[in-house]
């Protein structure tokens, strides 16, 4: 196993900048979720880390070994695509033991143990003799992983590897994936747009936008504390509010709101956050009117849009909310600053 290292990465294509001076740190045997919105760097990262793009700029290193010039065979990564890239011809044993094609067979067995062991792993015991177009989406997504797996590399990369899967299946699947890398214990970079999925999965998350990292820590305390706008918005709901610091509270429209960790001088530009499910009806320290629009029912819970002075706020509570017109508001230590003085920090690791 290894850790790895990216330090300044950038990355062109013509006129376009995939990547810009991307610096990230995996730690030996960590799940590590690259996150974001289509064309944010996300997967030319994972792509420079396996040596299928060359960087423009920068360093990629596994432990102390630098990367520059290492063919993508001789890097020890296994990689998972999103397209499975299973061969069609070939049984499911064969698939898998295609991964042992130039490598020996990690503990000096047989490939024949090799591939019996990962088809257990991956819960396939007993699909050797299948052809993959006898499988599930799923099952051929497991099948891909255990041919990753099967020369023992010293880093896994997953590039959007469920995002063809129907919503249950993924949520089995990735918990399936995350118990084999936990059972292995070998680094792991996956890539997702699929907010949820990195929060439910990763040791530590880096979301990514316009090229460039915005933040990197553990997945409450990215989701809690988002050190920019961008982070604070993509990252589930949100509201977001702006204002001024006003004798030591933030001025949003005619309100004052009290916020827990305050330290800015009058009159300085502020942009705060507040999780729709830190918001409650009723009485609070913050508190203030606003009008209901809509009201989605969820399951668990109920998603209703209202409407505050023309400003748009979205509240999570267990119950449907009854009147049209709501008293809601939040607690000092449930507001979040993003930025004062419209700074925001390029990138900021949070870590719990």
């Amino acid at each position: 196993m290894t850790d790895l290292r990216l330090r300044g990465v950038s990355k062109s294509f013509g006129e376009v900048t995939a990547l810009r001076d991307v610096s990230l740190d995996v730690a030996d045997g960590e799940f590590f979720t690259l996150v974001g919105p289509s064309g944010c760097g996300k997967t030319t990262t994972l792509r420079a880390i396996a040596g299928f793009e060359t960087p423009d700029a920068g360093s990629v290193a596994f432990g102390d070994r630098e990367m520059a010039g290492v063919a993508p065979e001789d890097r020890d990564v296994g990689v998972v695509f999103q397209n499975y890239a299973l061969f069609p011809h070939m049984t499911v044993a064969e698939n898998v033991a295609y991964g042992l094609r130039f490598r020996e067979v990690p503990g000096g067995g047989s490939r024949e143990e090799r591939v019996a062991e990962l088809l257990e792993l991956v819960d396939l015991a007993g699909f050797g003799d299948r052809e993959p177009d006898e499988l599930s989406g799923g099952q051929r997504q497991r099948v891909a992983l255990a041919r990753a797996l099967a020369p023992g590399p010293e880093v896994l990369l997953l590039d959007e590897p469920m995002s063809a899967l129907d919503a249950r299946l993924r949520q089995r699947l990735r918990t399936q994936v995350r118990a084999i890398q936990s059972e292995l214990a070998i680094t792991t970079v996956y890539v997702t747009h699929d907010q949820e999925e990195a929060l439910a999965i990763s040791d530590r998350v880096a979301v990514m936008n316009g090229g460039r990292v915005e933040q990197v820590g553990a997945p409450e305390a990215v989701y809690r504390r988002p050190a920019t706008r961008f982070v604070a918005e993509f990252l589930g709901d949100n509201n977001v509010f702006t204002g001024e610091v006003d004798g030591g509270a933030v001025r949003v429209g005619a309100s004052r709101f009290r916020v827990a960790g305050l330290d800015a001088p009058d009159g300085a530009p502020v942009t705060l956050c507040v999780r729709p499910e830190h918001l409650a009806v009723g009485d609070a320290t913050n508190a203030f009117e606003a009008t209901v629009e809509t009201v989605e029912f969820l399951g668990e819970a109920f998603r209703a849009s209202l409407d505050w002075d023309g400003r748009e706020v979205t509240l999570r509570v267990p119950e449907r909310p009854e009147a049209r017109r709501l008293t809601v508001g939040f607690e000092p230590d449930d507001a979040h600053v993003v930025s004062v003085d419209g700074r925001e920090p390029a990138v900021r690791r949070v870590e719990e």
